[in-house]
């Protein structure tokens, strides 16, 4: 099955509960500000959290990496546009890490000679890029030393569903 058309981004399931967590924060310290002698405290707390906040939210929203083709168009969180084509792409580097806070981790580092992106395996359409790379490679549109056989190993591995089978 080759896999042409789709989208990578980060998953937006979480920001939901994010913003209601930021609501519920930001009524405090408007209670604060309102009925409080910490005016000035809390609306320099406000007004901060706030500013995190629509960090955060466009961070997320803005992010995007859209294939087309042999085309690779990515956004960047700060909202940046690039693209390249697969043939381009110099090296793939494929990381897993077993973080005790949350779990197992597997990312892929995908560089050019102007750009580097790094993607997550919990990114939506992560599956796909990862299956992306390994069509693009065993067909030579990527080239043979961009892709390392550990890499290749990990991006098998991923595609099976045994990435963290020891």
């Amino acid at each position: 099955m080759l896999l042409n058309e789709f989208k990578v981004g980060i998953a937006k399931k979480n920001l939901i509960v994010f913003l209601i967590f930021f609501f519920i924060v930001e009524f405090a310290l408007i209670f604060m500000i309102l009925f409080s002698d910490y005016v000035l405290l809390g609306t320099v707390l406000a007004i901060y959290l706030l500013v995190l906040c629509l960090i955060a939210v466009f961070s997320v929203l803005l992010f995007s990496v859209k294939v087309k083709q042999s085309n690779i168009k990515v956004r960047t969180r700060l909202g940046r546009q690039y693209e390249f084509n697969c043939s381009d792409i110099d090296e793939v580097i494929c990381s897993r890490r077993y973080g005790v806070r949350f779990g197992p981790e597997f990312y892929i580092t995908i560089m050019t000679k102007s750009h580097k992106l790094t993607l997550e395996a919990t990114m939506t359409g992560f599956q796909k890029m990862a299956n992306y790379i390994l069509n693009k490679y065993e067909t030579g549109e990527i080239k043979d030393i961009a892709v390392s056989e550990n890499c290749k190993t990990m991006l098998f591995k991923y595609k099976n569903g045994d990435i963290f089978k020891k």
